[in-house]
């Protein structure tokens, strides 16, 4: 009995000094660590001040106050870094990212080579969606879409299947403009600086990134607005700025739009690697969320002049479910259209 009893108690003793140290473990784990903030681009664009940012303010909420790091990776218009986060990067909770979300239109059209499920990985949260726009200096000559169906503009693009040079592409193909699309620049600061040079009349930007980086283009009245992509831009309401989604009227047709702009919905979005613990992800969800909130941070972007019109993980989550669902057809249906291999 006496044996059974110091049994019973030892018992009793273990659960009481290890069941605390179990409940603290998730909120634990941070203390002293060290987030690695992955961004799939150069460093000076939108996508990397964006990080810079949440950066600031995200460890005020993460329990015990870890070190953020941001690491650029740039390579195939962000779908480099999304690759290393799939197959590579730690999958512990010390590792996020943020990257293009052209990625998505990669792993669409180019499934089999860009090695990583976007429905897969651990969604943190979407800061803004994106409006995309296309826009040319008025010293082209080219001030409407209208004008671009007779008079040739040079537009910059990165690779085949990014934005840059997809959007264009897709407006030649269903409107009949004439945009010659110059690929191979090396991301949008490379992209502005051609304008600059005149080598080069436009491009397509996020309206957040072109408020940021280049205000004085919008200060000065520089730039003819032609197409907007995503979500319709309320600031560009008096310019009477015309959406592809709009234009667009045959089914397959919007079939296609509706796929392009799936980039924009999903937006400024973080993501971490799959299968990370649950009770991590769920930190760094709440985390995310909450510095959304955060006034201090709030400001921030406020005088950045960037977006921040928060959805949840889950949002983001079941956005790409529904858009991925039916993607093959689609993308034969685009790469005709467009002549892709």
């Amino acid at each position: 009995m006496r044996t059974a009893g110091c049994l019973t108690f030892l018992v009793a003793l273990n659960a009481a000094v290890l069941a605390p140290a179990y409940a603290q473990g998730p909120t634990r784990f941070y203390e002293g660590k060290q987030i690695s903030f992955i961004v799939g681009t150069d460093a000076g664009g939108g996508n990397d001040l964006y990080a810079r940012v949440l950066a600031q303010f995200m460890p005020r909420y993460i329990p015990g106050k870890p070190v953020m790091v941001v690491q650029n990776m740039p390579g195939s218009n962000g779908a480099t870094a999304a690759a290393h986060i799939y197959n590579v990067a730690a999958k512990d909770g010390t590792v996020i990212a943020t990257s293009p979300s052209s990625m998505l239109l990669a792993e669409a059209m180019n499934a089999e080579k860009t090695r990583f499920d976007s429905r897969k990985f651990g969604w943190v949260g979407t800061v803004a969606p994106m409006t995309d726009l296309l826009a040319v200096l008025k010293t082209s000559g080219v001030n409407s879409l209208q004008d671009a169906k007779t008079k040739e503009a040079v537009i910059g693009g990165t690779g085949s299947f990014a934005l840059s040079s997809l959007e264009p592409a897709v407006v030649n193909a269903l409107l009949g403009t004439k945009f010659r699309i110059v690929k191979g620049y090396a991301g949008g600061d490379m992209m502005n600086v051609a304008m600059d040079r005149h080598e080069i009349d436009g491009r397509t930007n996020q309206w957040s990134s072109w408020k940021a980086l280049r205000p004085d283009w919008i200060n000065n009245k520089q730039l003819s607005y032609l197409v907007q992509f995503g979500p319709r831009e309320p600031e560009l309401a008096s310019d009477d700025v015309p959406s592809l989604g709009e234009l667009v009227k045959d089914p397959q047709d919007k079939a296609i739009v509706d796929l392009l702009e799936i980039a924009q919905y999903v937006g400024r979005s973080v993501f971490a690697p799959p299968d990370i613990p649950e009770e991590r992800l769920t930190i760094l969800r709440q985390a995310f969320d909450q510095t959304m909130r955060d006034a201090d941070f709030v400001t921030r972007m406020k005088n950045l002049n960037l977006d921040l019109q928060p959805s949840t993980a889950g949002a983001t989550q079941a956005l790409l479910v529904r858009a991925m669902s039916n993607r093959e057809s689609v993308v034969r249906n685009m790469k005709a259209k467009l002549k892709l291999n």
